[in-house]
């Protein structure tokens, strides 16, 4: 069975103590849309689930970072999947198709019915496949919910199971300066750091907080990098 990263909650399980390694973060985003999302997107009600100043900001500063896409977002900026694809700097993985939760009670998300996950997973796969030119090797699950069966069925994909380490808090929060301290505050060697890509509402301060984030960890003598990578980090003699 292929090794699981996962949360339980906020713990990394890798086969390299993090000890060992070097001084590494991966940034990671996720690129959400529900239904329900789409709809409001649809009518104007929200103008974008989009934040481009993100990527903007990762490639002038040359930072790698891994994109977990869920389809309907995929579907709906085809461009921006495009553009990521065509980036080394850049990783994707999926996210589901429709970003329901795999389990009940999973934040405030619709939940996904047991005999459509498979299939939420199958059109995620393609719809990403076909937008990016990559087949995605990695998955998240929405809200980071799911139980051992539904880990049993994306491990069936040949896909990898990744959580996070650390929340950047990033989700409907306004204040800059408390997003980049709850990140700096506990970013550790081998943290997996989780934001968003909605901008809006949803995530209206991530752009704004990364700019600090990543110069200060640069300064601390952090290294950044995918997730795939994360565990190829030589040991330290």
């Amino acid at each position: 069975m292929k090794k699981i990263i996962i949360v339980l909650p906020f713990l990394l399980l890798s086969s390299l103590p993090l000890a060992t390694r070097a001084q590494t973060v991966a940034l990671t985003f996720d690129a959400d849309m529900t239904s329900g999302m789409l709809k409001r997107l649809e009518s104007g009600s929200d103008k974008s689930f989009y934040n481009a100043e993100i990527l903007y900001v990762l490639k002038r500063e040359k930072v790698p970072a891994t994109i977990f896409l869920s389809g309907l977002w995929a579907e709906k900026y085809p461009q921006a999947v495009k553009d990521m694809a065509d980036d080394s700097l850049f990783e994707i993985g999926n996210h589901s198709y429709s970003h329901r939760g795999f389990t009940k009670n999973c934040y405030s998300l619709p939940s996904l019915p047991d005999q459509q996950k498979r299939a939420d997973l199958i059109k995620a796969q393609k719809v990403i496949t076909k937008l990016s030119g990559r087949t995605p090797t990695l998955f998240r699950f929405p809200g980071g919910c799911y139980s051992t069966n539904d880990a049993k069925l994306v491990d069936s994909f040949n896909l990898e199971v990744i959580g996070w380490t650390l929340a950047s808090g990033d989700a409907f929060n306004n204040n800059t300066q408390a997003i980049v301290k709850n990140v700096l505050q506990k970013a550790t060697d081998g943290s997996i750091i989780v934001f968003h890509l909605s901008g809006g509402r949803y995530a209206p301060k991530t752009a704004d907080a990364l700019k600090i984030i990543i110069l200060e960890l640069k300064k601390r003598g952090y290294k950044f990098v995918t997730v795939s990578n994360l565990a190829k980090i030589p040991l330290k003699k």
